[in-house]
């Protein structure tokens, strides 16, 4: 491999060497151990993507990118990973989405020489929301993940791709409800769902909070508290009750293959909380994600 170095000797003397660097990484091994994978983690890049609102965003996102080396082989090229994800960052950077993501897949098996590849990109987006009464709109954020696998089998890569959101809600409590004379206890609920599927975020966002007992909001004014705290208190809903209630909103969308849904309900009556998890797929797929 041939390198420019650049040798600086007085101030205004600047001269150009060009030596030969070794290869250590692509060096042979003799142990005869295959590695499942090998990469980074950590990796913080900005890049832009599309969450299905119609607006383009800009966002911090955090990468890990592995592959498979073989056994003959000592290391793989660390630089490379950085490399690839950095054209997401670029000034004419490439929209990351579902369809960009199935692009690079490929490009990663082949820059790195592998037949196996992982991809896992988190960070937050952003969607206004606005006040029920007052309508005041604000941005609020939501996490988000995409996983991808890619796998070189005859020639051809195969890839699998989940798309994670997580959504914070309100849930108020169907017992308490029916048993008090005076109200019920509510909190806030954490809703993660992944699916397979071509699915935007904000659908995603949208099944989560709809099936909620209401949706959160980052300003209320006394005539959104009120309707805030009445449509909750009209909507109760279980742990249980909320992700059947989005499992169900899910499988009305015909592009949801796969999917896994958690909720927890931070307690505000006990110092534990309350939590569930439903798995099941769409009329695409034959078996539960794992």
């Amino acid at each position: 491999m041939r390198h420019i170095v650049q040798t600086y000797g007085s101030p205004m003397a600047i001269s150009t060497t060009e030596i030969n660097l070794p290869d250590i990484q692509a060096t042979p091994d003799q142990r005869a151990t295959a590695i499942a994978a090998v990469g980074i983690r950590g990796l913080e890049l900005p890049f832009q993507l599309h969450a299905g609102d119609g607006h383009r965003q800009t966002t911090l996102g955090m990468w890990d990118l592995a592959v498979s080396l073989a056994e003959g082989v000592r290391g793989t090229h660390m630089s490379r990973f950085v490399e690839l994800a950095s054209r997401f960052s670029a000034e004419d950077s490439v929209l990351l989405s579902r369809e960009s993501l199935q692009d690079f897949s490929s490009d990663l098996l082949d820059r790195l020489e592998a037949d196996d590849g992982r991809v896992r990109i988190k960070g937050r987006f952003l969607l206004r929301r606005s006040s029920p009464v007052t309508e005041i709109g604000l941005p609020v954020p939501f996490d988000f993940a995409w996983k991808l696998r890619a796998r070189r089998v005859e020639g051809k890569i195969q890839t699998k791709l989940v798309t994670e959101v997580g959504v914070l809600a309100t849930s108020l409590c169907p017992c308490s409800r029916e048993i008090s004379a005076y109200g019920a206890h509510n909190q806030r609920a954490r809703v993660r769902i992944g699916v397979t599927g071509p699915v935007s975020l904000a659908e995603l966002v949208e099944v989560a909070e709809s099936s909620a007992s209401c949706t959160v909001f980052p300003l209320l004014k006394r005539p959104d508290e009120k309707a805030f705290t009445e449509t909750a208190y009209e909507r109760p809903r279980f742990v249980e009750d909320l992700v059947r209630e989005v499992a169900t909103g899910l499988r009305a969308i015909p592009e949801v293959g796969r999917f896994k849904i958690k909720a927890v309900n931070e307690e505000s009556i006990h110092a534990h909380d309350a939590w569930a998890i439903v798995k099941g797929c769409g009329d695409e797929a034959p078996s539960p994600l794992g």
